[in-house]
């Protein structure tokens, strides 16, 4: 697995690397700009400086804002005797130090770690990780962490992360670079480095899933016990569900969401999980309700049979939990060890499944899914073929979004009432096109908790499910400042009836077309903002275009005059 982690760190690095230096040789080609290159290794000096200081400013961040402390390795081999000695035996034998050791006053469940090197990392929990998992996972949880750290991830992701912005960097300059003569080819060579900086942004956010893949195997193989990490995962997830959200509890999910074990983002589906298989016979025990791992897997359908799996998470720092715990029973199977979830009985689920409701459109609305990019690919290759089109990016993007949003927002019609728990359980969700739906319920809060002005609100239905939903006033910016700083906060701990779009995504979301409380209505228009700006941005794309056309033809047609 270690080859495997390697060879896939060098391919990344190798391809962003290859990236940057194509893009530095057609602009020497070109034109020589000292003053970008000056900038680009002054881009590489800042980032190697604040990776070697970085620990320290984190420290003070934690400390100033998150009040966490210092936990000594006595007070953890007190606290959790089988991890301590996880860590003293697993540093012993990798030969690295014993990382730092920190506690968070924090009962959302999480761990995370950082540093520069090995010998100067630190491994962060929240004191919920204690509060929601066994000793044996709370060891599982160290090991993850200390995976990263013997994997070398800080710097890994530093170097990939430098390369990025250094294709942007070299889009910046070019783009704004202006000289006398007609053919200038730098602004099209700053507008390839965008589209490699893109491309890029994707291949580092693989590179990220794939060690988050090896840290779990890293784990799996120091305790010995790869279930012990699948359970920890799903217990996290319900935790940081469970756990009732703080201004500065979601400031901690949203400030750590890349470094932490899990996407705070994506933990709706794991707590559905552990809740739906509650009320289908398990009970509780403790904190965690006890989950029968059979009827949880329903759940991870999605993620192990829907091809859309793959398109959601390549956004995401982190992989499906689905696909995680495949990936741990498939170490545990070959250990010879028991499973906790079967994946060979999922199988027989997933074996079940409409292949035809699956893949029927899976591929035509790919391309809807992606057609905005799809226009912008197309629009620069029409600008390099012929830079008087200079609004066709404009215009073939503009297209590319009406295309999306019309497919998105189908007619609302007569939308079926259901559950949050029933559209987690769906295993035919799309992200893309929207599923008219009515799901009644109390709100418990905004998205983005202790938000002044967010506009967006979590929803808590009778069937234990919450789920996002996505406001959009009729007044834009301004509008959702005032719905959010005024009205939400009067709709707060009230039960409403709302109607829109479910969509499922890393996580889920309901693009709302009204919500209802007992004495009023609310209306959003996100389906009317979504048309009406790929509308503008088409129109300005028209426009831009035929002033262009107009300008070059009435710069050339004095010049065609005098030749007759």
């Amino acid at each position: 697995m270690r080859e495997r982690l390697f060879f896939a760190s060098a391919v990344t690095i190798g391809i962003l690397v290859s990236f940057v230096f194509l893009v530095v040789l057609l602009a020497s080609f070109a034109a020589g700009l000292i003053s970008g290159a000056a900038m680009i290794v002054l881009t590489i000096v800042i980032s190697v400086v604040s990776w070697l200081v970085s620990p320290w400013l984190t420290d003070l961040i934690h400390r100033w804002v998150y009040k966490f402390r210092v936990m000594e390795f006595e007070e953890l081999a007190k606290r959790s005797p089988g991890t301590a000695q996880l860590l003293t035996r697993a540093c012993q034998r990798h030969k690295i130090k014993v990382p730092m050791l920190r506690i968070l006053d924090d009962m959302n469940p999480t761990a995370y770690c950082y540093g520069s090197y090995p010998s100067n990392s630190r491994i962060v929990v929240s004191e919920g990780l204690f509060h929601y998992l066994t000793e044996d996972e709370v060891a599982a949880v160290y090991a993850h962490e200390l995976g990263h750290i013997r994997n070398l991830d800080f710097i890994v992701m530093t170097v990939a992360n430098t390369l990025l912005m250094i294709l942007y960097e070299i889009y910046i300059i070019f783009t704004r670079i202006r000289t006398r003569g007609k053919n200038n080819p730098l602004p099209l060579i700053g507008l390839v480095s965008l589209v490699f900086w893109w491309i890029g942004t994707y291949i580092v956010l693989y590179l990220s899933r794939t060690r988050e893949y090896m840290a779990d195997h890293f784990s799996g193989v120091e305790t010995n016990n790869p279930n012990a990490l699948a359970t920890a995962l799903v217990k996290i997830g319900y935790g940081i569900a469970a756990e009732p959200d703080t201004p500065l509890s979601s400031r901690l999910m949203g400030s750590t969401r890349a470094l932490n074990i899990m996407d705070y983002k994506g933990v709706d589906t794991v707590s559905a999980a552990v809740k739906l298989s509650a009320d289908a016979g398990g009970h509780t025990t403790g904190k965690v309700p006890a989950f029968d791992a059979r009827r949880v897997s329903r759940v991870f359908l999605f993620d192990i049979f829907n091809p859309w799996a793959s398109v959601v998470q390549l956004g995401s720092t982190h992989p499906l939990t689905g696909k995680r715990i495949k990936a741990l029973m498939k170490l545990a199977a070959d250990n010879n060890q028991a499973q906790v979830f079967n994946f060979a009985e999922i199988a027989i689920d997933g074996a079940a499944l409409d292949r035809t409701r699956l893949y029927g459109k899976f591929f035509y609305e790919l391309l809807i899914y992606f057609a905005p990019i799809i226009g912008i690919v197309a629009g620069l290759l029409l600008t390099l073929a012929d830079t008087r089109l200079v609004g066709a990016i404009l215009l073939t993007f503009g297209l590319g979004l009406l295309t999306k949003g019309i497919y998105r927002f189908p007619s609302i019609g007569n939308p079926e009432e259901t559950t949050v728990l029933d559209l987690m359980s769906d295993p035919y969700a799309s992200p893309l096109r929207g599923r008219p739906v009515i799901v009644s319920g109390t709100v418990i809060g905004k998205a983005s908790a202790g938000s002044l002005f967010g506009e967006d609100m979590i929803i808590h239905d009778p069937s234990g499910g919450i789920i996002t939903l996505n406001y959009e006033s009729i007044v834009p910016f301004f509008g959702n400042l005032f719905f959010g700083f005024k009205r939400v906060r009067d709709i707060i701990n009230r039960k409403v009836s709302t109607t829109g779009w479910f969509r499922r995504k890393v996580y889920q979301v309901i693009d709302l077309k009204s919500i209802k409380t007992s004495d009023r209505p609310f209306p959003s228009y996100t389906r009317f903002w979504a048309l009406f700006l790929a509308v503008l941005v088409t129109g300005l794309g028209i426009v831009t275009t035929v002033m262009s056309l107009a300008a070059s033809a009435a710069s050339i047609g004095p010049v065609g005059q005098g030749a007759h």
